[in-house]
């Protein structure tokens, strides 16, 4: 593994063969993950945040594909929208 941490696995991962988005993860970093979104929903407004690999001047992802054919994302921008009634 060829990641920010030796225990860290987080990867978003576009297969375009089959026109999916995989995120692949070990414990450490679908936690790291689930922080991150946990973050978003404690905001009272809209807002978002961005994931990036270590080649784009981020730490939030992985930078070691996990399947040969994907093609890996090296930025992703979460959002959230809050809800106007």
């Amino acid at each position: 593994m060829n990641s920010n941490e030796s225990d860290y696995l987080l990867t978003f991962e576009w297969d375009s063969k089959n026109d999916i988005l995989e995120i692949h993860g070990n414990d450490k970093g679908l936690e790291k993950l689930k922080n991150m979104v946990d973050s978003l929903l404690n905001k009272t407004r809209d807002d978002h945040l961005h994931l990036m690999t270590k080649n784009w001047g981020g730490n939030e992802l992985s930078d070691d594909k996990q399947c040969v054919e994907n093609e890996l994302i090296n930025h992703v921008k979460l959002f959230k929208w809050t809800v106007k009634t």
